[in-house]
C-alpha cells in the first residue's frame, strides 16, 4: 500500500458591495489533486449571518464540494459524496471522499464589504 501525503491550502475571499449584498470569489493558488478530507471556514468577525459560502471546482464539473447558506459561524466540515450501485441506486450509510484534479473556487455572497471576509482552509490526501 502506498502512502499519501495530506496537504493543505488556504483561500481568502475579499468581498465588495453594500451591506448584506457584498460578494467576492477567489481561487486556490494551484490545483488540488487528490481526495478532499476536511474544510474549515473562518468568517471575519464582522461578517453578517446572511453570508453564503460556496466551494466548488473551477470548472463546475461535479457540482459543489460544500455550500453553506446564511451563516457566519466558523466551522469544520467533512464533505462526502453518497455512493451508489452501478444502477445508480444510493447505498445506505455509504459515503466517499470527494476527488478533485483542479483548482478550487470559493464564492461568498450576501455579506458585507470586508477584507478576508471568509478564509477557507482545505485539507486533501494527495495522489
Amino acid at each position: 500500500m502506498s502512502e499519501r501525503n495530506v496537504r493543505r491550502t488556504q483561500i481568502s475571499v475579499t468581498t465588495v458591495g453594500g451591506a448584506g449584498a457584498a460578494a467576492g470569489s477567489a481561487v486556490s493558488d494551484g490545483p488540488i489533486v487528490g481526495e478532499i478530507t476536511q474544510v474549515y471556514i473562518d468568517y471575519h468577525a464582522s461578517c453578517p449571518a446572511t453570508a453564503d459560502v460556496t466551494i466548488a471546482p473551477v470548472s463546475g464539473v461535479g457540482g459543489n464540494i460544500l455550500a453553506i447558506a446564511n451563516s457566519n459561524t466558523d466551522g469544520y466540515y467533512s464533505p462526502r459524496l453518497t455512493c451508489c450501485t452501478t444502477a445508480g441506486v444510493a447505498i445506505t450509510y455509504s459515503h466517499s471522499e470527494i476527488a478533485c484534479v483542479e483548482p478550487i473556487q470559493v464564492t461568498v455572497a450576501q455579506a458585507d464589504a470586508l477584507t478576508a471576509c471568509v478564509v477557507v482552509t482545505i485539507w486533501w490526501k494527495e495522489h
